[in-house]
Formats: structure tokens, sequence, C-alpha cells
């Protein structure tokens, strides 16, 4: 039996660099939630890179940055049009931290 990795997606615009995104990576890292980083160029709203990649994680949680650096946090049993939470990059470490709470089942750092 293989154990499958534990992860949030993180699904970010090619515009985006790891570099631009640690924030989110940051905040996710302080709760002690585990994430991959994947480009993706297919599409540009941060809704729906969320929800797909929230359908998948392993942890049914998502993140999606669109070009304009707008982010989303996406569960995957959330319906696609009501997200868990929308903000942008400047709130990321927040996003992150909101991201693997959200895993853990604790409430929302405001």
């Amino acid at each position: 039996m293989s154990m499958r990795e534990v992860y949030i997606l993180i699904l970010h615009h090619p515009v985006f660099d790891a570099d631009a995104i640690k924030e989110v990576c940051a905040g996710l890292e302080e709760e002690g939630v585990p994430y991959s980083l994947q480009e993706e160029s297919r599409l540009d709203n941060c809704v729906e890179l969320a929800a797909m990649a929230a359908s998948s994680s392993t942890l049914q949680v998502g993140i999606g940055i669109d070009r304009a650096g707008n982010l989303c946090v996406h569960h995957e049993k959330l319906k696609k049009e009501e997200p868990y939470l929308l903000g942008n990059l400047q709130n990321g470490r927040k996003a992150g931290k909101n991201a693997a709470r959200l895993v853990k089942g604790l409430s929302l750092t405001l």
C-alpha cells in the first residue's frame, strides 16, 4: 500500500514565482501544514484556480492566485461559486494561515 503525499495545493498564474507567493507559504508553514506550488496558465480566475486546487489536493483545500494577484481559498466540499475566503497577495500570510486552519478545523484568524 502506497502513501499519498499530504498537502494543500496552490495553483498560481505563471506571472508569479515562488518568491512572490512567499507570504502565503509562510502562513502555511507557521501552521505546520505542507503545501505544493504549481503553475496553471489555462485559467486566470482565482476562484476557479482554487476550486481546481481543492479538488486535486489530498487535504481537500486549495489556494488559487490569478494574474492580478487575487487570491482565493477553497474547500472541495463547498460550491465552486461560494469560496471559503477571498483576498489578494497583500494579505497572503493571513490567507495561508487560514487555509491551514481550515484543514485543522480551527477558526479563522482575523
